[in-house]
């Protein structure tokens, strides 16, 4: 028979078996309903202790499955507006990138173009000539870039599109002045310096002026609109990933809270059914050792086992008197006595008031005696010993 545990709390803290409370109850005659009613009790908080992390895992799980639901018919929108727009083919990084690329050329272009006119400017150094350039190209690259995209996001505001285009008109009017300049510029330096280039420049001014407004013009609008095409492209390609790993991942996430709220729920009734069938066997194993405890009852220990034990503890407690000096018997067999009569004080006393697991091993054991020819001679039961109410264990 299996051994299992039960706390029980009336007489005491300590862990008992069940079956050696249920016999004892039985050989005594206690009602056994009270205790029955303190199991069932018992293992009606165990069991809810017991359930109490799974509820709490459970409940867990179902907030995030709520949370899921909520969200996903929004990113699910977002994310069929984002298919309609862009396609269901993920926009590539390559035309951005090469956007991009096309900037910096511009940039740098107008970086060269600009560098030898920073004499007016009364820059003479040649690196400080190609950093104060550069910094003029990015400027004007940013400034038509900045024009371009307020002129975008005003879609439907004309107000703010017509204010987006006077201030790219005034950076255009700012850029054909100072291409005229440049054209003048350089004119009377190659005049200066002897070079043919000057007469050339001289003899054909319109042309010379239309030549320097448009690359000064130009590459600034060109190194914009590649800058804001770029972003564009970089943004519908984020967009199109980030909304689509978004919809994924929830749509993933609903899917699997649903099967771990199933699996927790099916835990909780596993678990029951295990509770339950556990509680049976308990209250089976108890009436069983109460109907063997009302039916055989125990023997008493006897007198001779206990001096038996107390004289076998002396004799293992006897060599400590070598340790005291030969010069007094008594003092040597001191040990002896007083270890056998401490054992005999111990054994006595769990003798007249046995715990429930050693009262259950002391039970009467009934031999079957097959039956022979001869007739079988009935032999009178040893009456069984009930301890006293108020013994204790």
């Amino acid at each position: 028979m299996p051994t299992i545990a039960q706390r029980i709390a009336s007489g005491g803290v300590k862990p008992r078996r069940l079956e050696a409370l249920a016999f004892y109850l039985g050989a005594h005659g206690i009602d056994k309903e009270p205790v029955m009613a303190e199991i069932e009790a018992r293992l009606a908080q165990d069991t809810s202790e017991a359930k109490e992390e799974p509820r709490r895992v459970l409940h867990a799980l179902e907030a995030r499955r709520e949370t899921v639901k909520r969200e996903r018919p929004e990113t699910e929108a977002v994310w069929t507006r984002v298919r309609k727009e862009l396609g269901d083919v993920p926009p590539p990084y390559f035309h951005a990138v090469l956007m991009a690329i096309f900037a910096v050329f511009a940039i740098a272009l107008d970086t060269l173009f600009l560098a030898p006119t920073m004499d007016i400017l009364n820059i003479a150094h040649p690196a400080l000539q190609f950093l104060a350039a550069s910094g003029v190209a990015a400027v004007s690259t940013g400034y038509f870039e900045l024009t371009g995209t307020l002129y975008i996001e005003a879609k439907g505001n004309l107000p703010k599109r017509i204010t987006a285009a006077s201030v790219a008109a005034l950076g255009v009017f700012a850029l054909v002045v100072w291409g005229l300049l440049r054209g003048d510029q350089l004119r009377f330096a190659a005049g200066l310096a002897g070079n043919p280039l000057g007469d050339f420049l001289a003899a054909h001014p319109v042309l010379a002026a239309i030549f320097y407004i448009f690359i000064t013009l130009v590459t600034p609008v060109i190194g914009a609109v590649t800058l804001l095409l770029g972003s564009r492209e970089f943004s519908r390609a984020r967009t199109w990933r980030r909304v689509k790993e978004r919809f994924e991942s929830l749509r993933k996430a609903e899917i699997n809270l649903n099967r771990q709220v199933q699996a927790e729920e099916q835990r909780l009734k596993e678990f029951d059914r295990r509770k339950d069938a556990e509680a049976k066997e308990w209250k089976a194993i108890f009436h069983q050792f109460y109907a063997r405890g009302q039916q055989n009852g125990a023997c008493r220990e006897t007198r001779w086992s206990v001096l038996r034990k107390s004289a076998l503890g002396g004799l293992v407690a006897s060599p400590l008197g070598l340790l005291i000096p030969v010069v007094w018997f008594p003092a040597q067999c001191a040990p002896l006595v007083l270890a056998a009569l401490g054992f005999f004080v111990y054994f006595n006393h769990r003798r007249h008031h046995p715990s429930h697991e050693r009262y259950l091993k002391q039970e009467n054991t009934h031999f079957a005696v097959i039956p022979d020819a001869r007739p079988a001679k009935t032999l009178p039961a040893p009456p069984p010993h009930l301890l006293t109410k108020g013994d204790s264990e």
